[in-house]
């Protein structure tokens, strides 16, 4: 690779690969010496590229590491990195979602939202951390997904459009109420888009073939591969979720509510209450759609009441959009800006 490069931009999988390439475009853009780092990846034309498992990732120099991938320990990061930098690769919390010490060895975590600094802060209060900066940066997921919007007007037939995106982990929409909520939803005359969290696809999962054998020869029915495709983001009229992050870059994107159903909440960090903030996947429910049991009943009713005028929710949406995602829509060139900053800091 010849000399270390001023950035590199880490990945364990493809899916990590997409939050940092609009940050990649723009660092490329303004003259930054930028590589990528990781196993197996599809990088952009050009583009310089280490193809290395991350356990090896200690061995590889760079004044700036950059990555979207979790569970990345500080022993395998690149030695020599003056900043090692974390970006989110979800809007939902970082001291719930993700085990306690996820974020150890990173000196900046580039903030989704208010909600990320508040919580970065309170993990630095907590161990007493010093040297950890939570920077306003935004979420680049904005910028890939835009260019999957599909040319012209939304497909319609007259029939409602609902996106059901279960999230990854036990007690989700797939587990609790499965077949019964598509059979339900397929002879209400809904059209009907399961799109699971792309851990369903990478790792494999039982909850999705049976519920596709029963469904998939119904005209209203799609399976939709979250690590490949993303129309049904663009095409449905409303959503069904539990507490994916996905469903906020729903209602964010699109401006339109979800309806979500009231199952457990995904706790990987049991120690999160005792750091302070109330997170975001909890808290924003009820601001941007309904919260409804996990009954069918309860489901349908409230699929109905969302669907009598969804419009309305705009504004409501847009409102808690400016302090969860921060430059919407402006991520890379943002991003940009700081390791830009960060590395005339170091040359100074």
């Amino acid at each position: 690779m010849g000399s270390a490069p001023d950035i590199l931009f880490v990945a364990g999988s493809q899916v990590d690969l997409q939050w940092v390439l609009p940050a990649y475009e723009r660092a490329v853009a303004r003259g930054m010496r930028c590589a990528f780092a990781g196993p197996g990846l599809v990088v952009p034309d050009g583009a310089c590229y280490v193809d290395i498992t991350v356990h090896l990732l200690r061995f590889v120099r760079a004044r700036i590491m950059v990555t979207a991938t979790s569970g990345l320990t500080a022993n395998r990061m690149p030695r020599g990195s003056v900043r090692r930098v974390a970006v989110p690769h979800s809007l939902v919390s970082l001291h719930m979602v993700y085990p306690a010490g996820t974020f150890d060895g990173y000196t900046d975590v580039f903030c989704c939202g208010e909600h990320h600094r508040a919580e970065i802060e309170a993990m630095n209060r907590h161990a007493g951390v010093t040297d950890r900066r939570p920077l306003l940066v935004g979420y680049g997921k904005f910028e890939r997904l835009a260019t999957t919007r599909p040319d012209g007007p939304p497909r319609t037939d007259g029939r409602m459009h609902v996106l059901i995106g279960p999230s990854w982990g036990a007690g989700n929409i797939l587990e609790i109420m499965g077949g019964p909520l598509f059979a339900r939803l397929l002879a209400e005359g809904y059209r009907v888009t399961l799109r699971p969290h792309p851990s369903f696809f990478i790792y494999g999962d039982a909850q999705i073939t049976p519920l596709v054998h029963a469904c998939r020869d119904h005209p209203l029915f799609t399976l939709e591969n979250s690590v490949e495709e993303s129309r049904a983001l663009w095409d449905a009229d409303m959503m069904i979720a539990d507490y994916s992050g996905f469903a906020m870059e729903f209602a964010f994107i699109r401006e339109r509510p979800v309806l979500y159903v009231d199952v457990p909440p995904k706790v990987l960090n049991p120690g999160w209450r005792e750091l302070g903030p109330t997170p975001l996947e909890l808290s924003v429910r009820e601001r941007i759609g309904l919260v409804v049991p996990a009954e069918l009943e309860d489901v349908v009713s409230g699929l109905r009441h969302l669907a009598h005028d969804p419009a309305q929710w705009a504004e409501q949406i847009r409102r808690e959009r400016v302090r969860d995602w921060v430059n919407f829509g402006r991520f890379g060139e943002v991003c940009a800006g700081e390791l830009s900053r960060m590395l005339n800091d170091r040359r100074q």
